[in-house]
């Protein structure tokens, strides 16, 4: 694992790289901001003690483990840098919550701006305002960026970082055949909607099969769980498809869920073995539940799983594609707090209940 304060300088650091927006050119609508949190009284709290300069207060109120790697004078900047460069908030575009384990997540969009109404000097940005309290509700986790928005990425998304915390869709070690960011280990790669996508199988010596085997069952990773990545509600559902014999290409995603994670972001899990899809259209589903199991349906000539990240699918001629890396995952035996694996890497999940592995705190990000 990489030492914690180099990794988030790096992330920071990659981040803001070529990516400093000088505001929105299409501002949300005033009237459609919510003035305070309707989710969670800490979000307020936690804005109004960095735009009010209330370090003590924000310290004293961290975990102990995080009390060690967020310093006073770290928290003191984080607020110039909110008041000079992106003005005073002026409302929450969308906010969220959810669970992870013992940790309870909050996540917000909040409109900043700098300049008075209708001046030309006006600037209005977006900051994503993301963080964990434990069961005593102590801070625990905490980020705080710039973040852009959907409706103003033409495409490819490569800079765009996601607000829902994606992590690994099911058990066990999985080795990538496709992921990534660049041609030259991502099959999907020139494609608008799948870009960032990931093909995924379980591997014993290098194989996904044991040496003449030929069957789908064969497979070491058929009928393995295919799990949420993340709550949200259930978009589409398909259930109905007949699995492929090996070798041969059906059509489509075959059977899977589409999941929506809200602010825009949208999960799509495909080829899945027919009537095992346990969700249905409506369905809210939480994090790690079961969707439905690996198979080989669709536009697939063996088991795997197909899993992208995308704005609404239901709309393909605008569907974009988006990077997701996985959050809390070992690649490679190392633990990382954020990865976007490639061709190659081997990947599993951490148990969401596990405590011993706490690092992001990226509260410069993209500043």
């Amino acid at each position: 694992m990489l030492p914690l304060r180099p990794l988030l300088v790096a992330l920071a650091l990659a981040a803001a790289v070529g990516c400093k927006p000088q505001g929105l050119q299409r501002p949300p609508d005033p009237t459609a901001l919510k003035a305070r949190s309707a989710l969670m009284p800490e979000a307020d709290r936690l804005v109004d003690g960095l735009l009010l300069g209330r370090v003590s207060e924000l310290h004293a109120w961290m975990s102990p483990g995080l009390k060690t790697k967020v310093r006073p004078p770290e928290l003191a900047a984080t607020g110039e840098r909110l008041r000079t460069r992106y003005g005073q908030p002026i409302g929450i575009l969308e906010e969220k919550i959810h669970r992870e384990g013992e940790l309870v997540w909050y996540s917000g969009l909040v409109v900043h701006a700098r300049g008075k109404p209708g001046a030309p000097d006006r600037v209005v940005r977006l900051v994503l305002y993301q963080f964990a309290l434990d069961e005593d509700r102590a801070l625990e986790r905490l980020m705080v960026r710039e973040h852009l928005a959907l409706a103003e990425i033409k495409g490819p998304a490569k800079r765009y970082s996601l607000v829902t915390r994606i992590h690994f869709p099911s058990n066990g070690e999985w080795t990538i055949l496709h992921g990534g960011k660049r041609a030259g280990t991502n099959y999907h790669h020139g494609s608008r909607a799948q870009r960032f996508a990931y093909d995924m199988v379980v591997t014993k010596g290098g194989r996904s099969k044991p040496v003449g085997a030929s069957g789908n069952k064969d497979h070491y990773c058929y009928g393995y769980p295919v799990l949420a990545p993340a709550p949200g509600t259930v978009v589409t559902a398909i259930n109905d498809v007949p699995e492929n014999r090996p070798g041969e290409k059906g059509v489509m995603g075959g059977n899977g869920v589409v999941i929506d994670h809200g602010f825009g972001e949208y999960s799509s899990l495909w080829h899945m073995i027919p009537g095992s899809v346990r969700v249905k259209v409506g369905d809210k589903v939480e994090l790690g539940q079961e969707l439905g199991q690996v198979g080989n349906s669709g536009r697939s000539s063996g088991p795997h799983i197909h899993y992208h990240v995308s704005t609404d699918p239901r709309d393909p001629k605008r569907e974009l594609g988006l990077p997701a890396p996985f959050v809390d995952v070992y690649v490679d035996g190392s633990w990382y707090p954020r990865h976007m694996p490639v061709r190659g890497e081997r990947v599993r999940r951490t148990r969401t209940d596990r405590r011993d592995e706490q690092a992001e705190v990226l509260i410069d990000a993209a500043m």
